[in-house]
């Protein structure tokens, strides 16, 4: 039997079912369409009425995508309405829904854990925790991936377990992760020759392809 097989059965079979992706509710997409269109267009009015529609979803309707949403306007701010970042208000209602293992959430703020910086002090065991719930709870394939980079690079004394690492990266190389295979294949096969140590790890894994 091979390995790809052996670590297959160890992997819940309800998990292989789940899809990492959950498309948005439709109040938050039909929100953010107007957001976009009223940028577009220059119409205040069209942003305002989006950015209200989201609100009432995240803090009246308790709209889990919809507050996730909001929490990303509040990051980036909007020129046209004269809106600066409010980075700590975002980190709010992003730690409020890890809170509820919301799981894009999960996975964002696992990330902004890794690399520190945006309001986020850096702690790698914490991250480890949050990507491996993700996993768990959610079966979320990049959340596999970046658990078994974690344990493999040691980022977290004491984590690096060579049976669990397999199984977390089988897993998101089985959902077609972008970066698994050839990390795999350069980082867990041929471990005695490099270590991956990237400046940030989200533009790493903007950066990988399939």
């Amino acid at each position: 039997m091979s390995c790809k097989n052996t670590m297959l059965k160890k992997i819940p079979i309800f998990i292989l079912l789940l899809s990492f992706y959950v498309g948005a509710s439709p109040l938050s997409d039909g929100a953010l369409r107007l957001i976009q269109i009223g940028n577009e267009i220059g119409s205040k009015d069209v942003v305002l009425r989006g950015q209200s529609l989201l609100l009432k979803g995240a803090f009246d309707l308790n709209d889990f995508d919809a507050m996730y949403e909001a929490s990303k306007q509040l990051r980036q701010g909007n020129e046209l309405m004269g809106y600066t970042p409010q980075e700590r208000e975002a980190n709010k209602i992003l730690i409020k829904l890890v809170r509820r293992s919301y799981d894009v959430a999960l996975y964002e703020y696992a990330l902004y854990l890794l690399d520190g910086g945006h309001g986020f002090i850096k702690n790698e065991f914490l991250a480890l925790n949050l990507f491996e719930e993700s996993f768990k709870v959610h079966g979320n394939a990049k959340s596999a991936m970046m658990a078994a980079i974690i344990r493999n690079e040691s980022l977290v004394p004491g984590t690096k377990k060579l049976q669990r690492i397999d199984e977390l990266i089988t897993f998101a190389i089985l959902n077609k992760v972008a970066g698994a295979q050839a990390y795999q294949t350069t980082y867990i096969e041929k471990d005695y020759l490099s270590d991956l140590t990237p400046k940030n790890w989200r533009h790493w894994i903007e950066a990988q392809s399939l």
